[in-house]
């Protein structure tokens, strides 16, 4: 055995034990510069969002170069970015452009062309009628691509005198065959460019009640900064109808959303706005051509809460008396009271343009091109907050025949609310959406 080994392990030569830290040491070693770092990572954090805030809110970042510019020069009619980035999210105004060659008659839902070598509308034969050829139509009308019409032969009446003619297409044209080759099935062609204007549960009480979305499925919110302004209405899965006059003080198209699928104003989720196009501005008189699109960025899903309303045929004139609903979430008083938060509904009925332009209303303000709606005696009306929604007619579904536009008060008994008349201006929309096809 080797003698060393016989040494003592605390001899003196063994390296003294160190004495271990505690966990006090390790906290103040480790532990403080970490927090210390946190602390200063969320205060930057917070200060750049409390910058970006700011910023939003009274800045427009131009791109090339970067610089920021007040927000009351974005969409003043002046290129204040070096690109013009500043006045390419704005509302647009659509000019009004020649009619459309086509249209539907309440007659059945019939298909009439535009016959051009007569200058007379014709009612299109079913012989020889295709898939394709409802595809060229209902395109003609706007609608997308990608929407599936549907068309049936309906009987032409023993008492109807009509000029029916067939068509054919040609380079995504229409094209009026010779009128006097005889409609051999005795047939017009009804058509149906897209399924609206049916809701789940039909609407149950009147006079400014509570409503459910399931009986207005295309009923919506549209709010400016998360605030609501107007309400509106689906058309199909990418536009709604509304009131040009909900942005004559803001037409910045990024900070407007839509809102649908929920009688509360704040239940559904945001849907981003792709283009707003409003009507020609009458400065002499304001309160004409009050009627707007707006495109969403992505398309809309139906379901039972969200659908689309059917616009009015061009031929569809509503009597004095004919019941109609609105609905809205606007202020339930006028001069006081607040928006209503709730959905609301009421049961109003066509005026007499003769009584609604009387010396005690409107003195001749509401033109062909407006309706009047409300109920004897005054007491249920739109109000503040209700403009850009949808005065309803059904006949056999609904229609949206009125846009809410103005009117004097709300309620009273010889000033009812006044209406954009939608079957005027189905060139325009017509035309607006053809554009972004």
């Amino acid at each position: 055995m080797d003698p060393a080994s016989d040494q003592p392990l605390n001899g003196i030569d063994a390296a003294p034990l160190r004495k271990p830290r505690t966990s006090l040491e390790n906290f103040k070693r480790v532990g403080v510069p970490i927090i210390a770092a946190l602390l200063s990572l969320a205060t930057i954090i917070i200060l750049a969002v409390l910058i970006k805030v700011i910023l939003d809110k009274y800045y427009f970042l131009c791109g090339h170069p970067l610089r920021f510019i007040p927000l009351g020069q974005v969409c003043d009619g002046q290129a204040n970015c070096a690109m013009g980035e500043d006045e390419e999210q704005c509302v647009k105004v659509f000019p009004e452009r020649p009619s459309v060659a086509v249209r539907l008659s309440k007659d059945r839902s019939s298909l009439q062309v535009l016959n051009l070598a007569t200058g007379n509308w014709a009612s299109v034969c079913f012989d020889s009628f295709s898939p394709a050829l409802a595809k060229a139509a209902c395109g003609k009308m706007g609608y997308s691509r990608t929407s599936n019409p549907t068309f049936r032969a309906v009987k032409i009446g023993p008492d109807q005198q009509l000029d029916v003619v067939e068509i054919t297409q040609n380079n995504q044209e229409l094209q009026v065959q010779n009128s006097s080759r005889p409609c051999l099935s005795g047939s017009l062609v009804s058509l149906t460019c897209l399924a609206c204007g049916q809701s789940p549960k039909a609407p149950r009480v009147v006079g400014g009640q509570q409503a459910s979305v399931d009986s207005w499925p295309w009923q919506v919110s549209i709010q400016y900064k998360k605030q609501h302004v107007c309400g509106g209405s689906i058309l199909d899965p990418h536009w709604i109808l509304t009131a040009a006059h909900c942005f004559r003080k803001h037409l910045d198209v990024y900070s407007w959303k839509v809102r649908a699928g929920s009688e509360k104003v704040d239940d559904s989720p945001s849907l981003p706005v792709a283009k707003i196009f409003v009507s020609e501005y009458n400065s002499s008189y304001p309160k004409e051509k009050d009627i707007a699109l707006v495109k969403l960025q992505f398309p809309l899903t139906f379901s039972d809460t969200v659908r689309p309303i059917c616009l009015p045929f061009f031929d569809e004139e509503l009597p004095p008396a004919t019941p109609l609903w609105v609905v809205g979430w606007g202020f339930t008083e006028e001069g006081g009271g607040k928006m209503s938060d709730t959905l609301l509904q009421a049961s109003v009925q066509v005026i007499d343009h003769t009584r609604c332009n009387a010396e005690d209303a409107y003195q001749g303000e509401v033109t062909e091109t407006m309706l009047c709606a409300g109920i004897p005696g005054g007491g249920v009306d739109t109000c503040q907050g209700d403009s850009g929604g949808p005065l309803m007619y059904h006949a056999g579904q609904w229609q949206v025949v009125g846009i809410v536009s103005w009117g004097h008060g709300c309620g009273g008994p010889s000033t009812p609310g006044v209406y954009t008349k939608v079957a005027a201006y189905l060139d325009w929309i017509y035309n607006v959406r053809k554009s972004e096809l």
